[in-house]
C-alpha cells in the first residue's frame, strides 16, 4: 500500500464488518420502503416478529436474541406500545416484564407478513435461489465466527 486511500479501499472490499454494515443499510432501506405504506420500519417489523414469534418474551430475552442493547430495545418497544401494537405485562423491569402483541399489532403483522413475503421473493428473484441460500448460510456462519472470536478475545 503506497497511500492511505489504497488502504481505505482495501478495507471497503475486504472487511466483513464494513461489508455487513453496508449490506444491512441497503437491506434496511429496501425493507423500509416496502413497509412505508404500513407505517412501520424494518426495525419495528423485526421487533414485532420477535415479540409475536416468542411466548411473551422479556425485553432482555429479545435483546439477547437480536444481539442488541436492552436499553435501546426498550425505547423501541415503548414506541410500539404508544402506537398500541404491543404491551408489557407482569414482572418488574426489563428482565421481568413480558411483551405481547395487541390485537392491532397482530392485524398489522398480518399485512406486514404479506409485504415481507413479496419483498423476500423480489430479492430472491434478483439474486437467484441458490445465491439466496448461500447468502443466508454465510451470514449465519459469519455471525457464529464473530461470536467465537469475540469470546476468545475476552478470555
Amino acid at each position: 500500500m503506497t497511500d492511505a486511500s489504497d488502504l481505505y479501499r482495501l478495507i471497503e472490499t475486504e472487511c466483513p464488518a464494513f461489508q455487513a454494515r453496508a449490506t444491512a443499510r441497503a437491506l434496511t432501506r429496501f425493507y423500509n420502503a416496502c413497509f412505508l405504506s404500513l407505517g412501520i420500519t424494518a426495525e419495528q417489523f423485526s421487533l414485532l416478529v420477535g415479540i409475536g414469534g416468542s411466548h411473551e418474551p422479556t425485553l432482555v430475552e429479545l435483546a439477547a436474541r437480536a444481539g442488541v442493547d436492552a436499553t435501546t430495545l426498550s425505547r423501541n418497544v415503548k414506541s410500539l406500545e404508544q402506537r398500541g401494537l404491543a404491551y408489557s405485562q407482569g414482572g418488574l423491569g426489563r428482565a421481568g416484564k413480558r411483551l405481547v402483541l395487541t390485537d392491532e399489532g397482530r392485524r398489522l403483522m398480518g399485512a406486514a407478513i404479506v409485504v415481507w413475503e413479496r419483498a423476500r421473493a423480489r430479492l430472491r428473484d434478483i439474486l437467484g435461489e441458490e445465491a439466496s441460500y448461500v447468502a443466508r448460510n454465510i451470514m449465519s456462519r459469519l455471525t457464529q465466527a464473530a461470536q467465537t472470536a469475540a469470546s476468545e478475545s475476552s478470555e
